[in-house]
């Protein structure tokens, strides 16, 4: 049931992309989160979230750009960790967790533009229409990218789960190097994107409050 939960999640994380509603919950740290309540542990599902967040701060989705799909590689990987492992942070699982989750993400980057590509054939297939069959149309597309959301995060979470299941056992860095990898990249990543809060003391501002606001939800869900 799980796992059925975790296809319905990520469904709803497809969708909230792009197509309905676009609420936030397809942003990887609220997706994470999401998938561990799902699982009983919400807190290791925002640890993450919240490292796949920084990663995809980044990314402008704008027009017709082409771009990883982070919200269902969240939900895939999240739930192959949090499947995978003890309850508990463990350092290698969560950085083994974050690469096939930034790996996921790009397959499922490339799922969007194959759906985008066949949504614009069921549009114009068979010449101009009335505003009941494209209502109908519009509501069949919005299907085909939850069924698609779903997909991609239940296929992931099971693929995770084996690479994570085969791969654990023999990562032998310590712990406290694993963490420390895993703290410089998320700053590096981080670092690049203040960039896109502008320039001046309002930006700064804003990004020192987001950031903060951040830990005290991390530490409040903790």
């Amino acid at each position: 049931m799980t796992w059925l939960a975790t296809a319905l999640l990520g469904g709803c994380v497809g969708l909230d992309a792009t197509s309905f509603p676009q609420v936030m919950i397809s942003r990887p740290v609220v997706a994470g989160m999401l998938t561990g309540v799902l699982f009983g542990r919400p807190a290791e599902g925002v640890a993450l979230g919240f490292l796949v967040e920084v990663f995809a701060l980044i990314i402008l989705p704008i027009g017709a750009a082409r771009y990883p799909e982070s919200g269902t590689a969240t939900v895939a990987a999240t739930a192959a960790y949090l499947a995978a492992t003890p309850p508990g942070l463990q350092a290698g699982a969560l950085l083994l967790a974050l690469v096939f989750a930034l790996a996921w993400e790009r397959l499922a980057g490339e799922t969007v533009v194959l759906l985008r590509r066949g949504n614009g054939r069921i549009l114009t297939r068979g010449g101009p229409i009335g505003a009941d069959a494209l209502e109908r149309r519009h509501l069949g597309a919005m299907t085909l990218d939850f069924l698609r959301g779903g997909a991609m995060a239940a296929v992931g979470g099971v693929v995770g789960y084996w690479m994570l299941r085969l791969l654990i056992p023999v990562w032998h860095l310590p712990e406290h190097l694993t963490l420390a990898a895993l703290g410089i990249a998320a700053a590096g990543m981080l670092g690049t994107a203040v960039a896109l809060f502008g320039a001046g003391r309002a930006a700064r501002t804003a990004l020192i409050g987001g950031v903060v606001s951040g830990v005290v939800l991390v530490v409040a869900l903790w």
